[in-house]
């Protein structure tokens, strides 16, 4: 029996092997399954009672819509029926049943896993018990897998309510579900732009072109397809995307700013000029005209203290540039101003210099030649006893015979300048002594212009 069941199973899937996922052009479908049936469970609620008995089962499905079968099982085996609430059973017996299950399905008919859930109702028969009819709904989950187009390995549990006692039931099934009727609809190939290049092939199916651009367009016929060419209407070279390069140095002409020399990239497709041979481009060339090093943007730096020359107040003697590339005063030289302020004295209320104020005058006076780049600025100030107006024109005197005795000495008037500030800028309280007398003083401070 179960040998000749087999041999029809694989006949019938011979003649039909060309066929089709069921869908609305093979609406019909067979499935062949073994069943195993536990009227146990039910009773006991436990899955170590596995008093299956099997079972075959013949079906028809019917596709309804995208997400609806029809199925009409028919089943027919052995089962172990319960003759109590306690589950005692006698031998065997025969039981056949006939359903109408709706299937809810979850994927396109073609997909490889095909899952759906199940619900119907349906009449069960006890054939050996003079043929009693029990009505039952049958609810369940099912699984197709596609082996081939039109056979797919079937899978299926059920749970089945029966409205008489201890027929409940849990059902599995196992089988193959067979597609039958219908063809594979044949793809009608299409060329929307008539230009002998099917839209399936053709990457610009509503311009016509030619099978070497697989369909696009070249307006211009350099080669490059219109929707790849940046420069559609003029021929160019593939590797500058459709663009000419007239002095061919690999820049498109309408990127290049010397289209008719060739150049490099970095200069915007214009050659290297270098007119004072420095080897810095006249382009990135801050003094062109003058020889220079890349490390100054080919700028001179006569005393190499980093301060170009254009910019360096001092280009023969190394400085900072904090300085303006001119040397700093060293530490004893400051103090020389600084001690200045206190050691260069006057006659009271008198702009007549004491003869002790002449050697530090003298000391600044030396500095001044060892940094002739330099200038000085001499400013006088006073404290706050007499008059404002007093006070204030007496600074400016006392500033301008510092002035005078520089000049004296040999240094440079356009290196010099004086200003009197009065009282206005006292460094101390001129409330008592000691601070009018740090206040009465002249400062001299050495400078870069």
């Amino acid at each position: 029996m179960k040998k000749a069941l087999l041999l029809s199973c694989f006949s019938l899937f011979l003649a039909i092997g060309t066929l089709s996922a069921q869908s609305a052009d093979a609406p019909n479908a067979l499935a062949f399954r073994w069943t195993m049936n536990n009227f146990q469970y039910p009773i006991t609620q436990k899955f170590d009672r596995f008093e299956y008995t099997s079972g075959v089962e013949l079906t028809y499905v019917r596709h309804l819509g995208k997400m609806l079968n029809l199925a009409l099982p028919l089943k027919l085996g052995k089962a172990l029926l319960p003759l109590d609430d306690q589950g005692t059973v006698r031998n065997a017996e025969m039981i056949g049943s006939l359903d109408a299950v709706l299937h809810l399905k979850f994927t396109k008919p073609e997909a490889r896993f095909y899952p759906y859930l199940l619900g119907g109702a349906g009449l069960m028969t006890e054939i050996e018990n003079d043929w009693t009819i029990n009505p039952e709904f049958p609810v369940g989950l099912g699984l197709n897998i596609k082996a081939f187009p039109n056979l797919y390995v079937s899978a299926e549990t059920q749970y089945r309510f029966d409205l008489n006692d201890n027929r409940n039931q849990l059902q599995h099934a196992l089988g193959i579900w067979m597609v039958l009727g219908g063809k594979p609809k044949e793809k009608k190939e299409t060329d929307r732009d008539k230009d002998g290049i099917s839209d399936s092939e053709d990457q610009c199916p509503d311009e016509p072109g030619t099978p070497e651009l697989l369909g696009c367009p070249d307006g211009d016929g350099d080669g490059v397809a219109d929707k790849y060419d940046e420069c559609p209407t003029v021929a160019g070279k593939k590797s500058l995307a459709g663009c000419p390069d007239r002095d061919n140095d690999g820049i498109a002409d309408h990127k290049d700013q010397c289209p008719d020399e060739a150049g490099v990239a970095e200069l915007f497709g214009c050659p290297v000029r270098d007119r004072d041979n420095d080897g810095v481009p006249d382009e990135k060339d801050l003094c062109p005209d003058e020889a220079g090093s890349i490390l100054t943007n080919g700028c001179p730096d006569r005393d190499g203290d980093g301060v170009v020359d254009k910019d360096d107040r001092c280009p023969d003697t190394p400085g900072p540039a904090s300085n303006k590339g001119c040397p700093e005063l060293k530490p004893e030289e400051k103090e020389v101003l600084e001690f200045a302020m206190k050691a260069v004295q006057f006659e009271t209320g008198s702009a007549k210099l004491l003869a002790s104020s002449n050697k530090v005058l003298d000391e600044i006076a030396k500095i001044l030649v060892n940094y002739p780049e330099q200038k000085l600025r001499i400013s006088g100030h006073t404290d706050s006893i007499g008059e404002a107006d007093d006070n204030q024109k007496l600074s400016e005197r006392r500033a301008k015979t510092c002035y005078d005795y520089f000049i004296s000495k040999g240094i440079s008037a356009s290196r010099v300048s004086h200003i009197g500030y009065g009282e206005s800028k006292p460094i101390a309280d001129n409330m008592f002594a000691p601070g009018r007398e740090k206040n009465r003083r002249v400062e001299f401070e050495i400078y870069v212009d």
